[in-house]
């Protein structure tokens, strides 16, 4: 189309020209005339003037000449350039993966890309030109039209579609698939609207977050127990009916013996087929393809399965015939790997009607397998561990019973013995007083064994009464007065306010205070000190044990309270690390906290507290 700039200037021209032809005639007229009647100024003076007259014409046709050719060049740059960039447009609609599809009023598709091509299966020329409907369910068309009038009519020019709703999209092939879209309108200079679609297949995300959800679910019903059949079952149990149709979980023996755990069906017939198919048992020279996923460590997904296949992978007739009866279609054997050992294999698969795992869901179901493995490995560790601390109860049991007399006949038979010696006969009081030592701190480790024992399933003994705390700490002082003395270590109770009754155990405190201040005596040197006191912190008792030893390092102090750790650098032998363990179980038996706090070559403090009496 030829703009109205350029018309003028074709109007220029043309006059320009149209003069010039009327000058030169003109001119030429003038000389015959002038030939004819004789030459006079006058003609030649109208001469003169037509003569400027054309040079003015010339010089205004030139210019109106080389505008006309710059409008031209603009006008065809200009024209390269929208060329270019619709081009370009093009060719981004084209490479988009989103469908992008352009309608007009009456739903006609106008544009209709690649993207569009391959989420919806039909090529550009089969859309173009037909309604927009065929890319929707029936269920949408009629309601369509309305959302499209709406739009048209609102003053927005771009909408997010599917706010309130989900949408889908239909398939050449007539399956629906869930999607995400918005559209935009673009009003014409005739007054008519253009929408265009832009829209995203999400099949593959949804079927991500459903994964991701069945598989929190997994985990969680995985965590309900740590019984090591209800485990196995669970595990069998997990991919029905949203991943599989059944699975079939052999699990390996210690001995190199498998046993089975089927799912369950609410089919009847295909519950029947699971349980005839439960009570096989395989062996290693089993033709079964677990045996090879076993041993290889590694899934395998068979897409089809024939009677040839499950012949070739069946022991004898009667096992082919209880597998024939599953139906299966497809099949997909988990190892089940945890701490780099094969645990078992899991079998999923799918029946006769149901499509082939895609690679999606086959990774969903190796993930499934993965935390499966883990869940399974902590249930037989937690059944060993039980079986540990049974045995371990069963011996202390009989350390208790069996040992504790016969050393208690040792203690008795040593004390006659000392009283039945010379006072003068220092060697053999000597030996005599090294077995009664030995036989104190027999008992003693005997009594920390079973207290730990006990504080470890949750037994441990205490009576909860109305007690005086002043009375407990000058008792627990009195049973280490000497021993302090003999280290020339000073050993005292700073007498506390007026403190109120707590809530605790008279016996069980002293013991606290027993191994506090022993663990202060191992660690002190001569002429340390080592102070006891009480304060109230509001409804609470906060008693502490302080001494001026050598301390504890810093990164040890989380370790300080754990069985059998001692700190190794300083520490004094005689000690069997569980002291600070049964005095923190007592303590927190007793509702309160036991903590320290310590600096190197400063000394320690140990801190416990009691509730006060309501």
């Amino acid at each position: 189309m030829i703009s109205t700039s350029t018309k003028l200037r074709l109007v220029v021209i043309s006059g320009v020209l149209a003069l010039l032809f009327i000058g030169m005639i003109a001119i030429v007229w003038t000389d015959r005339v002038a030939e004819a009647a004789g030459s006079t100024v006058e003609l030649r003076t109208v001469q003169a003037l037509l003569a400027v007259m054309l040079m003015l014409g010339c010089v205004l046709a030139w210019f109106a000449y080389a505008s006309l050719q710059d409008d031209l060049t603009r006008r065809t740059r200009d024209e390269i350039a929208v060329r270019s960039s619709e081009a370009k447009f093009a060719g981004i609609l084209e490479i988009a993966a989103d469908a992008i599809i352009s309608v007009d009023e009456q739903q006609r598709i106008l544009h209709f890309n690649r993207g569009a091509e391959r989420i919806f299966g039909y090529a550009a020329s089969e859309a173009i030109g037909q309604h927009l409907g065929m890319l929707m369910p029936a269920r949408y068309r009629g309601g369509h039209d309305g959302h499209l009038r709406g739009f048209g009519q609102a003053r927005d020019t771009a909408r997010q579609m599917g706010d309130r709703r989900e949408i889908f999209g239909l398939h050449k092939d007539g399956t629906e698939f869930p999607a995400e879209a918005s559209i935009s309108k673009l009003s014409m200079v005739d007054g008519k609207q253009v929408f265009t679609v832009l829209l995203r297949d999400v099949t593959e995300r949804k079927l991500r977050e459903e994964a991701s959800r069945h598989l929190t679910q997994a985990v969680a019903v995985l965590g309900e127990t740590l019984e090591v059949d209800a485990t196995e079952q669970s595990i069998v149990q997990l991919p029905v009916p949203w991943l599989a149709d059944g699975a079939i979980l052999d699990v390996m023996g210690s001995a190199g013996d498998f046993h089975r755990v089927v799912s369950t069906s609410a089919d009847p017939e295909h519950a029947a087929a699971l349980r005839a198919v439960g009570g096989h048992r395989l062996d290693l020279d089993s033709p079964s393809r677990v045996v090879d996923v076993l041993r290889l460590a590694r899934a395998e997904m068979v897409p089809l399965i024939t009677d040839d296949w499950l012949e070739a992978r069946t022991a004898d007739l009667g096992e082919f015939e209880r597998m024939r009866a599953l139906k299966m279609h497809s099949l997909i054997l988990l190892p089940l790997i945890a701490r780099e050992h094969v645990l078992g294999v899991l079998q999923i698969y799918r029946r006769e009607g149901r499509p082939v795992c895609t690679t999606a869901e086959r990774a969903v179901a190796e993930e499934l397998a993965l935390r499966a493995a883990f869940a399974l490995d902590n249930s037989r560790l937690y059944a060993t561990a039980r079986q540990a601390t049974h045995a371990r109860d069963h011996a202390l049991g009989v350390v208790s019973h069996d040992l504790r007399n016969p050393i208690s006949a040792i203690g008795m038979s040593a004390r006659a013995l000392m009283t039945s010696l010379p006072s003068d006969d220092g060697d053999r009081r000597s030996l005599v007083t090294n077995i009664l030592q030995s036989q104190d701190l027999t008992q003693r480790m005997i009594r920390d064994l079973l207290d730990v024992a006990n504080i470890e399933v949750g037994r441990l003994s205490v009576e909860r009464r109305n007690e005086d705390v002043l009375p407990i700490m000058e008792r627990a002082v009195s049973l280490f007065q000497q021993e302090a003395h003999d280290r020339g270590v000073t050993l005292r109770l700073e007498p506390p306010a007026p403190m109120p009754l707590v809530v605790g155990d008279a016996e069980r405190l002293v013991q606290v205070l027993s191994n506090l201040i022993g663990n202060a005596l191992r660690y002190t040197e001569r002429d340390g000190a080592i102070t006891l006191r009480a304060v109230r912190v509001a409804d609470e008792v906060e008693i502490s044990v302080e001494d001026t030893g050598s301390g504890i390092p810093s990164a040890a102090m989380p370790l300080i309270f754990e069985r059998y750790w001692t700190v190794r650098g300083n520490a004094p032998k005689g000690g069997t690390g569980l002291g600070l363990a049964i005095a923190r179980g007592i303590i927190e038996a007793l509702g309160g906290r036991l903590w320290a706090d310590s600096e190197v070559g400063k000394g320690s403090t140990f801190r416990f507290t009691v509730r006060v009496v309501a």
